[in-house]
């Protein structure tokens, strides 16, 4: 009965999975049936549950005593059982002394280790053990035997002599055990005749016989085979030896100490190939990454994340980094084909923690941290240098405008020295020759000196000396803006262990970040489950349950421009005007709570009537975020080389946005006004692996094959109301009319069959293939489905017998190719033809055309080439590897303008998508590390990563050869991020004016086009007028020459300091936020300190043209004037931890534990300051939430 119900389950579990294998599937879009997977989902967890209730029948011991009373460690036993004793005194004092060193023994193999050569025995009675006397006990079992049994102690050390600690020494057949501590020193009981096992990761296990002696040292050789061991890949793990893709694999030791929000900013500098963004300050923001160059121009570049073997569609910041366990980087065709028509841009897959089968531990982690701006502002000009700035750009507007004014009197003018009206319109402006002007105190709207606006600057330009300012501590509005919480916590409680027959890793974490902004700060909340469980020695299953909640107040600088936003705000004001509101002698005028009132900037030239301090601290931007996944397996071992295995998982991701503007100042003024949005997305994954791996002789073949399901729902929601009625709630029932409601849902679902083998022979040759075939409805039926495949092959030179260079420890050459495909950010119904509802004529009702679609477009197709080496030299001293790769995309998407005929209009209204055009990424990657310093204190250790790519469109659509794109301009010979531009020329130095190059000579206007001649001898045409200037590749690029990381590890026995650095070599940045702030006059904006370097006089020598207010859009244009050097290096972190001695961690009980400090971007060295030269990878600067500097102190505690 009892096995009845046991394998009942599985039975039916197996029967299933065998039917569905066997049945002819028909190719339904989408493929999911929700039923189907809640019935599978339900009888998994079924299985789990009957699993694991077996795993937990049996007791298991741990104990460690050293020659104590057979009597004292009975009684521990009796109390870890559960079981009772029964003995008599007399016959437990006949028994000797004993030493053990159990980890979770079965209760007969502890109690047979006890009873080891003693004149007593057990029998078990139901729930009791009996100790009684050992029928024929020979002389040898009398107690004075007990000298048979010795105390061994030695040392653990590598080739080099340095010690090894934590190695793991065991007396061979037994149960007993012991580590080696920090010094590589252990100590063991045993018999004399006894073997014993010393085994360490990454070495090859050693047998010592003990023969008598007391004290054994143990040699350990470096296993190069197992260096970085297992290689996690696409459905599984392989070798290293035996894989032939290109892959990055990053331990949490990289990682485990640092302040990191999101696991991608984990990946910064952490391998060759990938090059990344430095993210945003914002508390839940995390780096954008892209592998190997750019994937697409229309679709997405960004890489696929798998989540413990599924792909994950929830948000990557959702992912407590503290539950990773590491990451793999997969690059190439090899690596990411079995991902198909997802696989492009490579993969990045994710393991999360396990249990393990020994002691059960305990881990907490808490780390607290203060949160500062980590880039500096631009230097701009102060206010007592802003105002004759000012004053120079208004007076020369009048002296070279179209109507001048002498210099004399324009100067007088801009100062305020002549007579004034009395009455009328322009009463209080100046009379000069009947026409009314203003000073530049009245154009600025403002004057916080303790002097009258006219006396402000004398007719030179010059400012009063006597001019004091009223409120110089309110005119920083950087300060004001940036004064949040600006501080971080983050805990994590953990629990894992496991049996002979289950594992489990359970964790809860919480992180509370108050972000530099004001009203920015996000509270996440973290929880996770892992089970593994194998009952019998065929079956295996798991369950892994994850679940996030975010509650984030968000900051408004999404808008870049906006006056909401409040970086955009700091930096443009000019430092002439207050956050708060002032009285005439420069004390604060009050509100009703007397406080001081907010400024609303009425008179202000810039942003009038917008503050965005007051603005942000009334406006709320409320996201909940709620991030439910689930991943489940269940496998099947029918033969050592054979198993089953499937996998379903779901993940689900809700948000729910509140926005509020509010109605006293800004957007949401005069009647305030409420937004909802809600969007949910639910994708299921469930797949069916047959595994077959067996290795004869000298022979080695692995394959396996597939079928996968993905499915993915999204559904969208919002609501905008205006007309607030009740202050305070901020409920859409609250205000009165509607301006907008939206609701959609959009699907997709991909049907796959998959599959790859791979041989080798005596570990030396190996060859590798794959194939996918995917179905994905984004596609016409038509052109639906698609192959991709890869093949891949390696030779492990080391192993060669001729191979004979004793320096070398491991060499191996391999190289990949293959064919992986790109839908990201594709329409889910690009295929097809859509009408806009909602459409009115007059009174009645009516649709038009929206969309034209496509039922030829497919995917972006990527085919990849890699070719690589790998090495380690001088006993692991030096190692690394050397790539080369080379990726063609074809069937670039673009949106191609249709002619009238198609539904076009002349204005080009419509377009369809079509698959029209080509690029390739292609260069090298380089990773060396070297164990510079290797003794028994100290070790010091460097590893540098170097990567080099260029990237080029080869084709562009038909009628579309040049397509210009912001600061660039798409066409083939060029890279997607090649700079199209204006050439600025200079400054004429006879009136000041800004000049580019011409793009025609008009010979009848001499006063903005001329021809000189340029220090070779030619001649260059150029214009002072931006719109006669010419557009052209000016040869920059956003793209680097080189870009990489360097990472110095140095320890002193317990002491660790870590250094992170970044950089990146070569490519320009267009900076337009320094652009902005070398205007040439516009009123209310600050300048950059740069701009004291003007044009001021006929004669001078100069780059900055003149300040003239009416030239601005002349002297500012977009041009190459503003590329600047890309090139930076980036102090990412430096961690110093130190582990305490195992000699402190008995007083609490702890097995390990470590404190830290560690520091997150520390310090960028760029070519100008206040420059985010690494925020887009467009080469770009924006006025956004700039990154962090992130100062923590923290503990890690093991029990």
């Amino acid at each position: 009965m009892k096995f009845r119900a046991y394998f009942s389950p599985i039975y039916h579990w197996a029967r299933g999975i065998f039917r569905l294998l066997t049945a002819k599937t028909k190719v339904i879009m989408p493929a999911f049936r929700p039923r189907f997977f809640i019935k599978f989902a339900t009888a998994i967890l079924l299985i789990f549950s009957v699993s694991a209730h077996a795993a937990l029948l049996g007791q298991k011991i741990t104990i460690t005593k050293r020659n104590a009373p057979l009597k004292e460690i009975l009684k521990e036993i009796e109390k870890q059982s559960g079981y009772s004793f029964f003995f008599s005194d007399k016959d437990i004092r006949m028994g000797h002394n004993v030493s053990l060193a159990v980890k979770n023994g079965d209760l007969r193999d502890v109690l047979n280790q006890c009873f080891e050569g003693q004149t007593l025995t057990y029998e078990i009675v139901n729930n009791t053990v009996v100790v009684k006397q050992r029928a024929n006990a020979s002389p040898e079992m009398m107690p004075s035997s007990a000298a048979a049994r010795i105390k061994v102690s030695g040392k653990v050390v590598d080739e080099t002599g340095q010690a090894l600690p934590g190695a793991t020494v065991v007396v061979k057949g037994s149960n007993v055990a012991t580590v080696t501590d920090e010094n590589g020193n252990y100590s063991i009981d045993c018999k004399p005749t006894d073997i014993l096992v010393v085994s360490f990761i990454g070495y090859k296990t050693a047998e010592a016989a003990v023969e008598g002696k007391n004290t054994l040292n143990v040699i350990l050789k470096l296993n190069v085979n197992q260096l970085q061991e297992q290689v996690i890949t696409a459905y599984g793990s392989v070798k290293k030896d035996l894989y032939t893709g290109a892959a990055a694999q990053v331990n949490r030791d990289f990682f485990d100490k640092r302040p990191l929000n999101s696991i991608a900013n984990a990946l910064v500098g952490a391998a060759p190939g990938i090059q990344t963004t430095l993210s945003g300050g914002a508390p839940n923001s995390g780096a954008a990454i892209r592998l190997r160059g750019f994937g697409s121009i229309s679709a997405s570049s960004s890489p696929l994340y798998v989540v413990d073997g599924v792909p994950y569609d929830g948000s990557i910041s959702s992912l407590d980094p503290a539950d990773i366990e590491n990451i793999s980087v997969l690059k190439d065709a090899t690596s990411a084909a079995l991902y198909g028509s997802r696989g492009a841009n490579g993969v990045i897959v994710i393991t999360t923690r396990k249990g393990n089968k020994y002691k059960p531990t305990l881990s907490f982690t808490a780390n607290y941290g203060v949160v500062r701006r980590g880039l500096p502002e631009y230097d701009r000009v102060n206010a007592f240098q802003y105002v004759p700035l000012m004053w120079e750009s208004y007076r020369n507007s009048m002296v070279y405008g179209d109507d001048p004014i002498p210099l004399e009197d324009a100067s007088k003018i801009a100062s305020g020295l002549y007579p004034r009206f009395t009455s009328g319109a322009n009463a209080g402006k100046q009379n000069y020759n009947g026409t009314a002007y203003s000073d530049i105190s009245q154009l600025l709207g403002m004057n916080p000196f303790n002097v009258p606006g006219d006396q402000l600057v004398d007719e030179n330009g010059m400012m009063n000396p006597n001019a004091r300012l009223l409120y110089p501590e309110d005119l920083n509005w950087s300060d004001a803006a940036e004064n949040g919480g600006r501080s971080r916590q983050n805990y994590q409680l953990a629990y894992s262990g496991g049996s002979d027959k289950s594992t489990y890793y359970g964790s809860f974490g919480y992180t509370d970040m108050k972000g530099y902004l004001i009203s920015s700060n996000m509270k996440r909340f973290n929880g996770r489950v892992n089970l593994d469980v194998t009952p019998t020695t065929w079956f295996k299953t798991g369950l892994n349950v994850a679940g996030t909640y975010v509650k984030e107040n968000e900051d408004n600088s999404s808008s870049n421009t906006g006056y909401v936003n409040p970086f955009y705000f700091s930096r443009y004001i000019a430092p002439i005007y207050p956050v708060h509101a002032h009285n005439d002698d420069g004390t604060y005028v009050l509100d009703v709570n007397g406080k001081p009132a907010y400024d609303l900037g009425e008179d202000r030239p810039f942003a009038t009537g917008r503050n965005a301090v007051y603005e942000n601290l009334l406006n709320a931007r409320i996201q909940n975020r709620t991030f439910l996944s689930g991943r489940t397996f269940g496998e099947v071992t029918f033969a050592p080389f054979l198993k089953l295995r499937t996998n379903f998982s779901a993940d689900i991701q809700s948000n729910f946005q509140q926005n509020y503007d509010n109605k006293i100042i800004g957007d949401g003024s005069p009647a305030g006004r409420s937004t909802r949005y809600s969007d949910r997305t639910l994708s299921y994954t469930f797949n069916q692996l047959l595994y077959f791996d067996k290795k004869w002789n000298k022979h080695g073949v692995s394959a396996m094959a597939g079928h996968e399901n993905y499915s993915l729902t999204y559904n969208y929601l919002s609501g905008n109301k205006q007309g607030q009625i009740v202050d305070g709630i901020s409920e859409l029932p609250n205000f009165s009319t509607i301006n907008s409601t939206t609701s959609y849902q959009d699907s997709k679902a991909i049907e796959s069959y998959l599959g790859k083998v791979s041989y080798d022979y005596d570990g030396k040759y190996i060859v590798t293939g794959s194939i996918r075939r995917d179905g994905n409805s984004k596609f016409s039926p038509d052109v639906r489905w698609a192959t991709f495949w890869s093949l891949g092959g390696a030779w492990n030179i080391h192993r060669e017998e001729f191979f004979n260079a004793n320096f070398v420890d491991y060499l191996r050459l391999r190289a990949s190719y293959g064919k992986i495909g790109n839908d990201g950010g594709i329409s889910y119904y690009a295929y097809q033809s859509f009408y806009n509802l909602g459409r009115n004529n007059a009174t009645e009702p009516g649709f038009v055309q929206g969309t034209l679609g496509n039922n030829q477009l497919t995917w972006e197709s990527n085919n990849s080439f890699d070719l690589g080496v790998e090495f380690s030299f001088f006993k692991g001293r030096l190692s690394g590897l050397v790539d080369y790769f080379d990726r063609k995309t074809s069937g670039l998407i673009f949106d191609v303008p249709q002619p009238l005929s198609n539904g076009g209009t002349t204005s080009g209204e419509f377009s369809i998508s079509q698959n029209v055009g080509n690029m390739y990424n292609r260069g090298v990657e380089l990773q060396l590390t070297g164990e510079v310093v290797k003794t028994n204190d100290i070790n010091y250790s460097i590893t540098l990563n170097a990567t080099t790519f260029k990237n080029e469109i080869t084709k562009m659509p038909v009628g579309q050869e040049k397509i210009i794109n912001g600061t660039k301009q798409l066409s083939a010979g060029h890279s997607i991020y090649d700079y199209y531009l204006r050439h600025y020329y200079g400054v004429d130095p006879d009136n000041g004016d800004a000049l580019y190059i011409a793009e025609t000579y008009d010979p009848d206007d001499p006063g903005t086009t001329k021809i000189i001649t340029n220090k070779n001898g030619g001649q260059d045409t150029v214009t002072s007028s931006v719109s006669n200037a010419k557009l052209m590749y000016v040869g920059e690029s956003s793209i680097p020459k080189v870009y990489g990381s360097m990472q110095h590890q140095v320890s002193y026995k317990g002491l660790t300091l870590s250094v992170l650095l970044t950089y990146q070599l070569g490519g320009k940045v267009y900076d337009g936020s320094y652009a902005s702030l070398m205007h040439a006059g516009t009123y209310g904006t600050i300048f950059s300190t740069d701009i004291l370097k003007r044009w001021q006089k006929p004669g001078d020598i100069t780059d900055v043209p003149r300040l003239d207010n009416k030239r601005i859009s002349d002297f500012s244009a977009a041009s190459d004037r503003w590329l600047t050097k890309a090139s930076f290096m980036n102090i990412n972190n430096i961690t110093l931890s130190y582990d305490l001695p195992a000699r402190w961690l008995s007083r609490i009980n702890a097995t390990r534990a470590s404190i830290y400090v560690s520091g997150e971007n520390l310090h960028m060295f760029s070519a100008r300051k206040g420059m985010n030269v690494n925020g887009e990878f467009s080469g770009t600067t924006s006025n956004s939430y700039t990154y962090n500097r992130i100062m923590t102190m923290g503990v890690n505690l093991n029990f």
